[in-house]
């Protein structure tokens, strides 16, 4: 027998599995081969709710209408202004600010910076939170004087919640965080 031959076939055997344990890393996940499906059908998924920017759009401009009728509500006290813009809660806790204004024998005028911003929204609700400079300040009730004035420059930051009514965007409920 020619040992040569065998040790050469040996080492050359134990060479080969040498080199492919080395190359192939059987610590390492295997590298998953491309498949492609003959008929590939799509999976079916449950839509995501997203904002739009016109639907963004839409609500913060209801949001600031809200805030409008609201400021004449409060000078001129008379929230009847809100009817359509508002639910029955919220009209309700405009009415009892429009009583405490009264009892104080002022009405008041509204100064206040926005920045509103859609922080949740589904095609029947909406979520605005808005942090504000208040500068609003008494004025007569009567007359509404004076036409301008100091306000406070305080901050305010407000959670105003709106639902979709017969297709307006109306205020449902608010919550001040400070």
């Amino acid at each position: 027998m020619d040992w040569r031959a065998v040790t050469t076939g040996i080492a050359s055997s134990l060479l080969v599995v040498a080199v492919a344990a080395a190359c192939g890393d059987d610590d390492a996940d295997p590298t998953p081969t491309a498949t492609v499906a003959a008929n590939p059908s799509p999976s079916p998924t449950a839509p995501q709710p997203t904002a739009t920017p016109d639907a963004e759009a839409e609500v913060i401009t209801a949001y600031l209408r809200y805030w409008d009728l609201y400021a004449e509500a409060v000078l001129n006290l008379d929230h009847s202004g809100l009817i359509g813009a508002a639910s029955d809660e919220e009209l309700q806790q405009v009415q009892e600010e429009i009583e405490t204004l009264r009892a104080q024998g002022v009405a008041l005028r509204v100064v206040i910076e926005h920045r509103p911003t859609v922080i949740e929204l589904t095609t029947t609700t909406a979520t605005v939170f808005d942090e504000m400079t208040n500068n609003s300040f008494f004025v007569d009730p009567e007359t509404h004087e004076p036409p301008e004035g100091e306000g406070s420059g305080e901050t305010l930051v407000d959670t105003f919640f709106l639902e979709k009514v017969d297709g307006q965007w109306i205020v449902v409920r608010s919550i001040r965080q400070n």
